[in-house]
């Protein structure tokens, strides 16, 4: 399997698991849906960066999924949310495909910023309130495509093991929205 095929399969694969988060993220037409999309993302993003804080990342990989935790957590604050709990993220991303699997949910998520970028503008929220994160995803256009490339040129791809990383990605993310979020003590 190679290039565009790997990207395909791979998109085929956990189509299931990414309409289910995207269902429940929703459509945040009001301030209130929004805060719920912010307070269930934040623990979501702090486990997944905890996770690759120790990745050893491959010969050839000079990009690092965006960093979002920090700025989301200012979001947080700005629309009066409580710290939270995060889950652990049960993931062993030691093996190349496993990494890309769960690059491909991160990576991917860049381009759902862009139109929450939009809605959030019209709720009122921009780059100094709010919608940090979203602005923060959104201002490098180049990071998908570099991403792609990165996926159809990598070398002993295992499609199985990258859709199970990023299926076990989506399925996290997923429990992060739809549980009832704990505030930290």
């Amino acid at each position: 399997m190679r290039g565009n095929e790997q990207r395909f399969e791979l998109r085929s694969r956990t189509r299931e698991g990414h309409q289910q988060v995207d269902a429940a993220v929703g459509t945040l037409s009001t301030l209130e849906d929004y805060r719920h999309y912010v307070a269930r993302l934040l623990p979501f993003r702090i486990a997944m960066e905890e996770a690759l804080r120790n990745v050893a990342w491959p010969d050839g990989w000079n990009r690092q999924p965006c960093k979002i935790a920090d700025t989301l957590a200012q979001d947080a604050t700005d629309l009066g949310l409580s710290p939270m709990r995060h889950p652990q993220a049960d993931l062993d991303l030691a093996d190349p495909s496993a990494l890309l699997g769960a690059l491909y949910v991160l990576e991917g998520s860049t381009l759902g910023a862009r139109v929450l970028c939009h809605r959030a503008a019209a709720l009122g929220l921009d780059e100094t309130f709010g919608a940090r994160h979203l602005v923060l995803m959104s201002n490098d256009t180049t990071r998908w495509p570099s991403f792609l490339s990165l996926l159809d040129q990598a070398n002993d791809f295992d499609v199985e093991r990258a859709a199970n990383a990023a299926n076990a990605v989506f399925a996290l993310a997923l429990k992060c929205f739809e549980g009832e979020p704990v505030v930290a003590h």
